[in-house]
């Protein structure tokens, strides 16, 4: 048999299993566009519950992929994308599935003559997880849901809005806002649907716990601000340098607050103390300026954002502080582990042994200290909140390369926060306890005794065991909050940080002329002394060792000048707690003869309308007369 009757007889059979394999293959139904629209793109998603796992997928501002998940695990929602922290997703993963559930389409996009590719970049439906995803242009909102055993529920691509007045794509004349180009992945057809993008939000504070620390603001009595800084400073040891903290310490304040309320009623400054002397010996109490007031605003604005403290990212703590944290244990023993104060350290926090400044408490003791000083909020129930404020995050790319550090990108800077919570029970009010009467009461019937005796008992012990069970119920929500606090460093925005890191400085303001009289407590406080109370008194030096300027010191003449100024302006406007005008106390321009005059014709007009009303001149009040040696 020859090469070409071969190569014949090969042919033929290759054309009959071409064609035998046609015939018998199975037909690939074809998507008919115009029978789609009105129908159901899931018809099989119908129950929200269904629903154990959301993934959105999109690509950021920069091109780079951004991927967030939530997932349901042992019955609880977390979020897998940020090291698994709890999410409150009932209300955000309702309104994914009422997005998605009956999801039904509008209109079919036209493209004829041009390919996939083409066509999905026109409407923005790329797929993120796809290689066309790298042109950069027309990238969709990738949406998928799962159920038990990862069972795909709804996958879909959400593109760009359809544009207003476009009929072709919306002949049902669905409102226009909220119609938008979609598809589902590994399909070609594009599909106008109404669906809100919004709902499928990435930002991690969409999904979780919004007030953080679970407080009412009615609740809280008292704001403590400690003040102090962290510097490091390089110390070289017989290990090799080694870094220390330096702490500087500023002072502190207390703050009463009746959110029942309203002004500046609300707010009394308990206490203010200070450190003096050159080495910070001296732990004294500091007087306030009777010109300074304390700044409601400032301290409103605090308790707002308190009350709704917004996070904007985690950090996972590493395992050893957690426990400790979470098991109330000192901080002695992570002093020699490596992982807790090295992780403390890079969020601006550090474990130091120190003895107490203020003298309270005896003895040397490991305290959690961090960079920007502390603000603990005292409640009602005895509960404190530890606020510890630490460094500013890392940039954008250092975060995402770690692990550990999640937060929303384009939040501009955002600073470590370090919650603790304990309880005081000295906070809680103590059982009122009355006496009982005495056996031989005169005028009492011995019945009558004995039955108010019973009563006055079964009160007071109606207050002990109210008294025991306040301090039951702190000792109980102090150990929860700090199961929930103990895991994690939150990422809190600069903006908040501003809001809730006073000082003094941001606290104390100076009164504006002629305002009204300073805030319950305040008065006297801060009391400068006036240049007649410092004369003669002794010039002690300075915290430098250096005398400070006292007013027996010969003077410049400018200094003169500025001085006489100022006495002027004092002697014309009037005190700040002054009721009466400013153009009241400001005298005539007129000589003193003039005014004298003046004073003379008054004074007898006045006795005459006495006269006229038999009235004795006798009776006017002698402060009608002008002091003619008080015009300036």
């Amino acid at each position: 048999m020859s090469e070409t009757t071969k190569t014949s007889i090969f042919l033929a059979l290759a054309l009959v299993l071409v064609a035998l394999a046609a015939y018998t293959r199975p037909a690939i139904p074809e998507i008919q566009m115009d029978a789609m629209i009105g129908k159901n793109l899931f018809p099989k998603f119908t129950n929200p519950l269904d629903v154990k796992k959301l993934e959105i997928v999109r690509q950021n501002a920069s091109g780079a992929k951004e991927e967030f998940r939530i997932a349901e695990l042992d019955g609880v929602w977390s979020i897998p994308s940020h090291d698994n922290y709890p999410a409150d997703a009932k209300e955000q993963m309702g309104k994914v599935a009422e997005a998605l559930a009956d999801l039904n389409v509008v209109s079919v996009a036209g493209g004829e003559g041009v390919d996939a590719t083409t066509l999905h970049s026109m409407y923005g439906v790329i797929d993120p997880d796809s290689e066309d995803a790298s042109l950069g242009e027309g990238v969709g909102v990738k949406v998928t849901l799962t159920g038990d055993n990862d069972a795909q529920l709804v996958n879909l691509i959400v593109g760009k809005a359809v544009e207003a007045g476009d009929k072709s794509a919306n002949p049902a004349g669905e409102e226009a806002d909220s119609l938008r180009y979609a598809r589902i992945p590994g399909q070609t057809p594009v599909y106008t649907v109404a669906i809100d993008p919004a709902r499928f939000s990435t930002s991690f504070d969409q999904w979780i716990e919004k007030n953080l620390l679970d407080i009412s603001t009615m609740d809280l009595k008292e704001i403590y601000i400690d003040e102090y800084s962290i510097r490091t400073e390089i110390q070289l040891t017989q290990r090799g340098p080694q870094q220390s903290a330096v702490l500087d310490l500023q002072g502190d304040m207390t703050l009463a607050y009746d959110g029942a309320k309203t002004g500046p009623e609300k707010w009394n400054l308990v206490k203010k103390m200070g450190f003096k002397g050159q080495t910070l010996e001296r732990y004294e109490e500091e007087k306030l300026n009777p010109r300074q007031e304390l700044n409601g605003e400032v301290l409103d604005g605090m308790v707002s954002a308190l009350n709704d403290l917004k996070i904007v990212g985690v950090s996972k703590k590493p395992a050893e502080l957690a426990t400790a944290l979470r098991e109330g244990k000192g901080f002695q023993e992570l002093m020699t582990n490596g992982a807790a104060p090295e992780s403390l350290g890079k969020c601006g926090f550090f474990l130091v042994p120190l003895a107490d400044p203020r003298g309270i408490v005896k003895g040397e003791m490991v305290r959690l200290l961090s960079n920007q000083g502390d603000v603990q909020l005292r409640m009602k129930d005895g509960i404190r909140y530890n606020l510890r404020f630490g460094d500013l995050t890392g940039t954008e790319s250092e975060l995402e390369q770690s692990e550990s550090a999640t937060e929303t990108p384009a939040m501009g800077a955002n600073r470590y926060l370090f919650v603790t919570a304990e309880f005081d029970p000295a906070m809680v009010r103590e059982p009122e306890i009355q006496p009982l009467p005495e056996e031989t009461a005169a005028g009492k019937e011995p019945s009558a005794l004995t039955e108010e005796k019973g009563q006055i008992e079964k009160s007071n012990q109606r207050e002990k065991d109210r008294y025991e069970r306040e301090i039951a119920e702190g000792k109980k929500r102090a150990e929860t909050l700090n199961a929930r606090f103990a895991d994690w460093y939150y990422i809190i925005s600069e903006d908040v940080y501003k809001k809730i890191h006073l000082t003094g400085a941001t606290v104390i303001r100076d009164k504006p002329i002629g305002s009204a009289p300073a805030l319950p407590g305040t008065e006297g406080m801060f009391a400068l002394p006036t240049l007649d109370e410092t004369e003669g008194e002794q010039v002690e030096p300075g915290a430098d060792g250096t005398p400070e300027m006292s007013s027996s010191q010969p003077e410049s003449r400018s200094d003169k000048e500025a001085k006489e100024a100022e006495s002027t302006v004092e002697a014309v406007l009037p005190e700040p707690d002054s009721e009466e005008p400013v153009s009241e106390m400001i005298p005539e321009t007129e000589t003193t003869s003039e005014t004298k005059e003046k004073a003379e014709e008054k004074t007898a007009e006045e006795a005459d309308v006495a006269k006229e009303q038999n009235v004795s001149t006798q009776e006017t009040p002698q402060d009608t007369k002008t002091d003619t040696s008080e015009t300036p």
